[in-house]
């Protein structure tokens, strides 16, 4: 989801709560401090998974390789952007994916290197790695694989894979790279609001409440207009185990100016016998004030309380109407005579 969110056209809304907006700021020293630790920490992960992929007997066992090393790519950009204080989601996107084209050109910059191995070079294979960085000669690596073959299918010569089979394997293996890098990249770095005022990222409440109420209902769109008594029209709905939705609050825990609600609908499905929680969202970090935060607290607590009654209810109906139908009704033996 975007985040921005635009009322639609002609509306007439002006004073509606606004979702959360990263202010795009990123410091120099941030900036700096991502370069000096990504790029040389982008060439050590490029070579090692080079040499991964060199030495490794199984093919399946690189392409696990492969899964991995992406997303290790993107979760430790990912992190470092969260940790240097990045409020530009596109700045966080850039780094991902810039560190990890550091850390994929390393692996073909020291794969020559790698294949021919240090017993055939010896005192040539560090200055032969360091040559790999030129674009040149990994181009010219490139077309000599492509002409000549070097990774053996089956661990033979003649079944050495060239041409465009191996382009194939080139072009897949930097979408699954890159694919992971972005999403566990964007993952790690996360969505939080950042608290200008404080310089610190939010603090985010799983669960604040539990509603069994309809994602469609018509007063979430009042709510999100900032009419919050309109969460008192929920209705509830009927197929609440299935599917419900979740209140959450982001606030800054050392001052009122940057607190946010978010209601995300969920779904329960099973899949292949496991339980799987899938999110959407209603809307997510619309500004409130701290007065409309206390009453939302309130109201989540009530609810709570609301529904856990609810459901001890339904419970106590259950268990009557499971006693009234296990009651004698007679010995089945003489139907006439009533039961002891």
């Amino acid at each position: 989801m975007s985040d921005t969110f635009s009322d639609p056209p002609g509306s007439t809304i002006a004073s509606a709560p606004t979702l959360y907006r990263h202010s795009g700021k990123v410091s120099p020293a941030s900036l700096v401090i991502a370069a000096v630790v990504l790029i040389p920490l982008g060439v050590l992960f490029g070579a090692i998974y080079s040499a991964a992929v060199v030495y490794l007997p199984f093919i399946k066992l690189r392409g696990l390789v492969t899964f991995f090393v992406g997303g290790g790519f993107g979760l430790i950009a990912g992190s470092l952007c969260f940790k240097l204080k990045y409020r530009s989601r596109l700045m966080a996107f850039l780094t991902v994916i810039g560190f990890t084209a550091i850390g994929y050109y390393s692996s073909w910059a020291v794969h020559p290197a790698l294949v021919i191995g240090p017993g055939e070079l010896g005192g040539d294979f560090v200055p032969l790695m360091i040559q790999g960085f030129d674009p040149i000669v990994i181009l010219g690596w490139m077309k000599g694989i492509f002409a000549e073959g070097i990774w053996a299918m089956g661990g033979g010569g003649a079944g050495a894979l060239s041409g465009w089979g191996a382009v194939a394997i080139w072009v897949l293996e930097a979408a699954l790279i890159f694919g992971t890098a972005y999403v566990s990249g964007m993952a790690a770095y996360g969505n939080r609001p950042f608290c200008e005022h404080c310089y610190r990222w939010n603090e985010e409440t799983e669960e604040l409440a539990v509603l069994p109420v309809s994602t469609t209902d018509p007063a979430w769109m009042q709510i999100r207009n900032g009419n919050f008594d309109a969460l008192k029209k929920l209705q509830i709905a009927s197929d609440s185990d299935a599917a419900y939705v979740e209140l959450r609050l982001a606030d800054c825990p050392t001052c009122d100016e940057s607190d946010y609600l978010s209601a995300i609908g969920i779904t329960l499905t099973v899949d292949e016998g496991q339980l799987k929680k899938n999110e959407t969202d209603i809307f997510r970090h619309l500004s409130v004030t701290r007065a409309q935060r206390d009453e939302i607290v309130d109201f989540a607590a009530a609810m709570a309380e609301a529904v856990q009654l609810m459901r001890e209810e339904e419970e106590a109906l259950n268990e009557a109407a499971t006693d009234e139908d296990e009651l004698p009704t007679g010995d089945p033996s003489h139907p006439n005579e009533p039961a002891p």
